[in-house]
């Protein structure tokens, strides 16, 4: 016997095991025996397979009945390796794991991946999941957002009736020029006790004034201008986008599996983006950009 390394042999197939020593012979085979001596099993090493040095791991050597032999004695299981002249297996990745500036550098790759795919890959694959998202879904989401909304922050409008027809006046005129036209726009009035002067855009095309707001403008284009840039939020589907950016596990889940009942998680998170209006400054921008155009149209 060349070379002997204790541990544990788990019997074929089962995780019942027992101390037990493997031991290399000259003829390269592997004798698995208890710690009284007592011959258990002894396999040629063309049927076993060695696992690779990891870090704290132990390492295992495999039968092909299903048996193996474990043990935490790592220079012993390569002594016995080489004894029988295995194949080593994760020569490089062992290499790689003990050094020190692999293991640098691997982290400097992986905060430049993350910090890519927050940046850049998730705004994309929200931008995605935003086009994808059926009309249905957005109309379940808005309506969901609207009522909590009016148990939360707004509540019923105080405007007068003719204020009112102004107003709904001057959102057919924007919206009529608009991309989804008047019939892809609706106008609803809130008293904003708990937001005060705002407006915001639901997902299905729904755009909520809020008193507070209408009492300052000054002349028709100012809030011309406010019905235009909300629009474009809807246009360009904003608030899907940024619910998706905010809450990514459940809108895959739902987008993938059609399982509705992730759309609620979702209708959470709308009411603190589209009230606080969270849009990014690029939304931002390309809402006000599309708000002048219609303007100028």
């Amino acid at each position: 016997m060349s070379v002997s390394v204790e541990g544990r042999y788990f019997l074929p197939h089962a995780t019942r095991f027992v101390a037990a020593r493997a031991c290399a012979t000259d003829d390269r085979r592997l004798r698995i025996e208890d710690m009284a001596g007592t011959l258990i099993t002894e396999t040629s090493a063309s049927e076993l397979s060695v696992s690779s040095r990891l870090g704290r791991l132990a390492r295992r050597i495999e039968f092909r009945d299903g048996g193996r032999f474990e043990s935490g004695d790592d220079d012993g299981i390569e002594a016995l390796r080489k004894a029988l002249r295995l194949r080593a297996p994760g020569r490089v990745l062992s290499h790689l794991e003990r050094s020190w500036r692999w293991i640098a550098a691997s982290l400097v790759i992986a905060i430049m991946l993350s910090y890519g795919f927050v940046e850049y890959g998730i705004p994309w694959i929200a931008g995605r999941l935003a086009d994808a998202t059926p009309q249905s879904v957005a109309e379940l989401i808005s309506h969901q957002t609207l009522q909590f909304l009016d148990k939360t922050a707004i509540g019923p409008t105080t405007l007068s009736a003719a204020d009112k027809q102004r107003a709904t006046r001057l959102f057919a005129k924007v919206a009529a020029r608009a991309p989804r036209g008047i019939q892809g726009y609706r106008l609803e009035f809130r008293h904003g006790f708990g937001i005060g002067a705002n407006a915001f855009a639901l997902p299905d095309g729904t755009i909520v004034m809020t008193d507070e707001l209408w009492k300052l403008v000054r002349n028709d284009e100012e809030v011309e201008g406010v019905f235009g840039h909300e629009m474009a939020h809807v246009d360009h589907r904003h608030g899907l986008q940024s619910v998706y950016q905010a809450s990514m596990i459940p809108a895959v889940i739902a987008l993938l599996t059609g399982d509705v009942s992730q759309v609620s998680q979702l209708a959470t998170i709308l009411p603190g983006v589209v009230v606080q209006s969270r849009y990014s400054q690029g939304f931002e921008q390309q809402a006000d950009d599309d708000s002048a155009k219609l303007m100028l149209a």
